[in-house]
């Protein structure tokens, strides 16, 4: 067993990971390019990880996460303006409510309560189902926190839904995190903001 930062010639075993441990969610429906040039550009930029559970070389589940959570998704699309640009433009012609959805969701926020993103944010962990709860994504997360920890990262932060959710909740709650709030993401989808200290 071995957990190590993901290489761009593995992005594909991570995209297989995330559709199978997300196969109903919003963005796996984007489609494999999609999902595949939002953790390319996640893993070459300075301000985030992503990480792999390895088992013998196979990848088994991974993690990655912002240092940043304030503008982080901004200015990936900007750093990485012409892979998303054509991704767009396909979108606007096949599913142009998804590049809407997109939009309106770049700031997952309650718009009551005073958030300036000044925290690091959990952006994706996935384990294949077949193995899910034998506690690799417990490793990956504590492995995350403590490099986070490591580079000076004081708070990290994540979103998760708010009905049906119980075990995941309880998954994280199990591991320090606490409701930061309740926010409604668009087009009406009730979601948790969970924080912790590190």
């Amino acid at each position: 067993m071995e957990i190590r930062k993901v290489t761009k010639h593995e992005i594909n075993q991570v995209v297989t990971i995330h559709k199978k441990a997300f196969n109903d969610f919003f963005l796996t429906q984007l489609g494999d390019k999609f999902l595949w040039v939002y953790y390319y550009s996640v893993s070459k930029n300075k301000n985030s990880i992503l990480i792999g559970y390895y088992d013998d070389e196979k990848l088994l589940g991974f993690s990655c996460a912002t240092f940043l959570s304030r503008g982080f998704h901004k200015n990936l699309v900007k750093e990485n303006l012409l892979r998303f640009g054509i991704i767009g433009i396909k979108l606007i012609f096949t599913k142009p409510g998804s590049l809407i959805r997109i939009l309106k969701n770049f700031s997952k926020s309650n718009k009551s309560i005073k958030d300036d993103g000044n925290y690091a944010e959990l952006l994706s962990i996935g384990v294949y189902p077949g193995i899910q709860g034998s506690g690799i994504g417990k490793q990956l997360l504590t492995e995350l926190e403590r490099q986070l920890s490591f580079n000076g990262i004081k708070l990290l932060s994540l979103t998760t839904d708010f009905y049906k959710n119980d075990k995941t909740i309880g998954f994280y709650k199990s591991l320090g995190y606490e409701i930061m709030y309740e926010f409604i993401a668009y087009p009406n989808r009730k979601m948790y903001r969970l924080i912790k200290n590190l």
